[in-house]
């Protein structure tokens, strides 16, 4: 092997930031993830009928979101993270219990140079919005920029004005201060899916405590008195840290927010 084979190439400000997340943040999380396929007959149903009456259709991220939110409205227990007892010094921790359904949802940033960005805004009380709400505010969030996104901005410009190890530092503050992570990542939910990719299944440990995905929507064959038939569905995951819930609670939390998605039209209509 020689030089020729391989190039050498400085990591850029916001690859050194996904870098400072990514390591710093997980290094603790012990993870565990449950899976579900779960039927959108009803929530197709809902799709369709919005595109019937000329609104505009809901994304599938709007319904996961409020099932996300409603389900830990259920079960407040979950919606909380493990902080230091004492920002900066390793002398215990305190488990805070956020009172709001906040929701972090990761947004693509495409383009040279942000192959390693994360990027997420938060919906306040997610709980208590409509779903065409929802539907609007994830349609803004898909069109963000420096000018219209504060979350964005503020993000951006640490990233950029400030040397490495400084915005590395400031990016890490809200692991150590609730008020500042309920300001910059929500509560304990992040929503993510990269479905429109073709990914199926996605599993994985998230800096967030309980990280929400969903794969591809298509047919797929499922029982229904006990005949096979076609019905779309996609693959819901939970990743959650393992340190702050049992399988058992979460299990719960799990299974109703399957119940909510598959049961939409009195759910969340």
């Amino acid at each position: 092997m020689t030089d020729q084979d391989f190039t050498r190439s400085r990591t850029d400000k916001f690859m050194d930031a996904n870098v400072s997340i990514v390591e710093f943040e997980s290094r603790h999380v012990v993870g565990a993830n449950f899976f579900a396929e779960v039927d959108l007959t009803q929530i197709e149903r809902m799709r369709d009928a919005s595109r019937a009456s000329g609104a505009r259709r809901p994304p599938y991220t709007a319904f996961v979101v409020k099932a996300v939110a409603k389900a830990l409205a259920e079960h407040p227990y979950a919606n909380a993270r493990i902080f230091p007892r004492i920002p900066f010094l390793p002398l215990g921790r305190t488990l805070v219990r956020f009172r709001r359904r906040d929701v972090a949802v990761a947004a693509e940033r495409s383009g040279e140079g942000m192959e390693a960005v994360a990027f997420c805004d938060i919906l306040r009380s997610a709980d208590q919005r409509p779903l065409d709400e929802v539907s609007g505010w994830l349609k803004e969030l898909a069109e963000a920029d420096l000018e219209n996104n504060r979350q964005w901005r503020e993000f951006s410009q640490t990233v950029q004005r400030f040397p490495r190890w400084l915005s590395a530092l400031l990016i890490r503050m809200p692991c150590f201060i609730p008020s500042l992570w309920i300001r910059y990542r929500g509560a304990a939910a992040l929503v993510s899916s990269p479905a429109k990719y073709g990914v199926d299944v996605v599993g994985a440990t998230w800096v967030w405590p309980l990280g929400v995905s969903f794969g591809l929507v298509r047919q797929r064959p499922v029982v229904r008195d006990a005949r096979i038939v076609a019905c779309p569905s996609f693959t819901l995951t939970l990743s959650f840290d393992r340190r702050m819930l049992a399988g058992a609670q979460t299990a719960r939390l799990f299974r109703r927010m399957v119940d909510i998605l598959e049961s939409a039209e009195t759910e969340l209509a």
